[in-house]
């Protein structure tokens, strides 16, 4: 099953700066044919104060195949983009139209860019 970390405070509006600093993950599964929340999961790095490095946030959401965000830094999505995780960015302000602007799995443009 594909899986999405959304980057949020809490569970309902997007973080608005660095994905690593993200307090919580709101985790989203694809079953075929949408997209639905699951679990919200803790940041274990968030109480550090500093910013995860993108190889210790793709440890710690090793399950997931794409991470959400409002923003992300170009370097981070690099690395991400080159270990295999879709980075997928959308000017939006919660969870939900995030969720509701991702693509199905096989459906993402070659520039995840979207808004």
């Amino acid at each position: 099953m594909t899986k999405a970390a959304i980057a949020t405070p809490d569970g309902k509006s997007l973080w608005k700066d660095h994905f690593g600093q993200a307090p919580f993950y709101q985790i989203c599964e694809f079953d075929g044919k949408q997209w639905t929340k699951g679990e919200k999961r803790k940041n274990p790095f968030a109480a550090t104060g500093k910013h995860a490095r993108p190889g210790e946030i793709r440890q710690a959401l090793a399950d997931c195949d794409i991470f959400a965000a409002r923003e992300m830094g170009k370097k981070s999505r690099q690395v991400l983009d080159n270990s295999g995780v879709i980075t997928f960015l959308k000017a939006v302000d919660t969870v939900e139209e995030i969720i509701a602007s991702l693509p199905a799995p096989g459906a993402f443009p070659a520039r995840k860019d979207q808004g």
